[in-house]
């Protein structure tokens, strides 16, 4: 598993487990934070295949906490969808953690679950979009 894909997933990750992890971490390591949650807005590029440039289809809103875990080298940062300073604090201790290398098979297990959950979530999606398809026969 690679660190870049822990704020990706662990935001959509079951936020009791979350929590449960961020308390374990944050007991047996200093949790210093770096930049408290903020939110900002980020300009969304989207991709013109016609012209294939890009151009900017408007703002998001996120929040972005930067922390240490244990001593200063240690650092972790997460920038989350939304207004969820809970989540992006999480996030970011886990990240810490994970590249401290503390608590890696917990972090890396709580990754795993998520990723099933997400799998599972958009084959239903899909299945309800594919139930919608209409086809047209069409007889000459």
């Amino acid at each position: 598993m690679q660190r870049e894909e822990l704020n990706f997933v662990l935001q959509k990750a079951d936020e009791k487990e979350l929590k449960k992890l961020y308390k374990k971490i944050k007991e047996k390591y200093e949790v210093k934070i770096l930049l408290a949650p903020v939110q900002q807005t980020l300009l969304q590029p989207i991709f013109d295949p016609i012209s294939k440039g890009e151009f900017y289809g408007g703002e998001i809103l996120v929040t972005t906490t930067i922390i240490s875990v244990g001593n200063a080298h240690n650092k972790g940062w997460a920038m989350v969808n939304d207004d969820n300073e809970k989540l992006s604090l999480h996030v970011a201790v886990c990240d810490g953690a994970f590249g401290a290398c503390y608590f890696t098979k917990e972090i890396e297990k709580l990754v795993k679950d998520t990723k099933k959950t997400m799998q599972i979530k958009l084959k239903t999606t899909n299945k309800k979009v594919n139930a919608t398809k209409v086809s047209f026969d069409l007889m000459s």
